[in-house]
């Protein structure tokens, strides 16, 4: 009994734990090179991968379809094949002013605009370039749907035939540019086209178009500055026919032409009679020593003094006034006081109807110059190559941006696994 038991111990048992411990040998070497995830330890291991785990390897192959072979192998077939050749052609222009006709600072006076006022329409030019009201008036002198609509351009490049107003507004902004130097005020305008002579044609007909805004700024607005000139010398015109009115009407009542030739004339009269008195009082004097003061000479020549000082009191009366409230005459004192109010204004609204017509002269004279024009000291130009598109630059963006997008899914794949399994 004892010798069947050794054999069993020392036999068939040693044998199976030897066969056990080099499978787990086997396996132990497996999974200790197999760390990558763990479906490969479920390999290792000759177990099953769960569902989940199939469905994160499928997840992480369609973000590599996805995500890194479809943008790049669209990018090289677009823009290696199917992308169409852009042009650009670019001008430069200033808004000018006729500051050598109005003087550096006559264009506020004549015109009321402010210097500030040039950069601003120096923007709103800019602005205008970009517009729909642009578009519109492209429209007008081209065929848009023509120039970028047709089939020969890529279909992502293409203006579409039923493309709305909006639409194209959006298209065109896309297509054409206007930036302005802060510094010097230099406008740099660039289109952009599918073949280098229609770039440069619409180019064109931008700057033509641009000039012809200009046109209608300066005529808007001469015709307010006219208009207000015009109404200046109207105004102006009636303020002088009221005070001349006033100024006839106070000399007829009054019978005072000028205070000043009155005032001379009544003073010449004062000392003529004065000299005639004192001439009257000497020979008066003079006789009264020999003859009777009843005498019939001696009473002429009283009633002559008498007469010559009641002359001299009228003149002075009509001169300077007795002060006399209830007298109903008036003095030359109080004539010149109102006269020379009426003269006052008649002088005042003669100086400005003169400054109006002036001012309405000038304007007239500077209207008939532009006050604002545009000034293109780079034409456009005939694009020798194609701008755009950068095929290479495009190629390797795209293909960056691949990599990185399938990286984050790549961290956002393993951090959910982690996470469910």
């Amino acid at each position: 009994m004892a010798e069947p038991f050794k054999h069993q111990t020392d036999g068939e048992p040693l044998t199976r734990s030897q066969d056990i411990a080099a499978r787990l040998s086997v396996a132990a070497r497996k999974l200790r090179f197999s760390t990558s995830n763990r479906s490969k330890l479920f390999k290792a291991a000759g177990l099953r991968p769960r569902p989940l785990e199939v469905l994160l390897n499928r997840l992480n192959m369609a973000s590599v379809a996805i995500l890194l072979v479809l943008p790049i192998l669209f990018g090289l077939v677009y823009y290696g094949l199917i992308a169409s050749d852009k042009y650009e052609s670019e001008t430069r222009f200033t808004l000018g002013t006729s500051s050598i006709a109005l003087g550096r600072d006559q264009i506020g006076k004549a015109t009321g605009i402010p210097s500030a006022m040039i950069a601003q329409d120096t923007m709103i030019v800019a602005e205008f370039i970009t517009s729909r009201e642009m578009v519109d008036a492209l429209q007008k002198r081209v065929d848009l749907h023509k120039i970028y609509g047709n089939s020969s351009i890529d279909p992502l490049s293409r203006l579409e035939d039923d493309a709305t107003a909006e639409e194209m507004t959006k298209y065109w902004d896309k297509m054409a540019s206007a930036s302005i130097n802060a510094t010097s005020g230099i406008i740099t305008v660039k289109v952009v086209a599918f073949s280098a002579k229609d770039a440069q044609n619409l180019l064109k007909q931008v700057v033509a178009i641009s000039e012809d805004k200009i046109n209608e700024i300066n005529d808007r607005i001469w015709r307010d500055v006219t208009n207000t000139a015009e109404t200046n010398v109207q105004r102006a015109t009636e303020r002088l026919k009221t005070a001349r009115a006033d100024l006839q009407q106070a000399q007829n009542a009054s019978g005072v032409l000028s205070v000043g030739a009155s005032s001379t004339v009544l003073s010449t009269l004062i000392a003529t009679a004065q000299g005639e008195l004192l001439s009257l009082q000497q020979k008066y004097q003079s006789q009264s020593r020999f003859v009777s003061a009843n005498a019939p000479q001696m009473k002429v020549l009283k009633q002559a003094i008498n007469s010559k000082q009641k002359q001299i009191d009228e003149l002075n009366r009509q001169m300077a006034g007795t002060g006399d409230s209830d007298s109903k005459q008036r003095s030359l004192a109080d004539v010149s006081f109102d006269l020379s109010q009426k003269e006052l204004e008649d002088k005042l609204a003669a100086q400005d109807f003169a400054a109006s017509v002036q001012t309405l002269e000038q304007v007239k004279f500077t209207s008939k110059q532009q006050l604002m024009y545009l000034d293109t000291f780079v034409q456009p130009d005939l694009p020798d190559k194609p701008r755009y598109p950068h095929r290479f630059l495009m190629i390797v963006g795209i293909a960056a941006a691949s990599l990185c997008l399938w990286g984050l899914s790549l961290l956002g794949i393993g951090h959910l696994r982690k996470k469910i399994i």
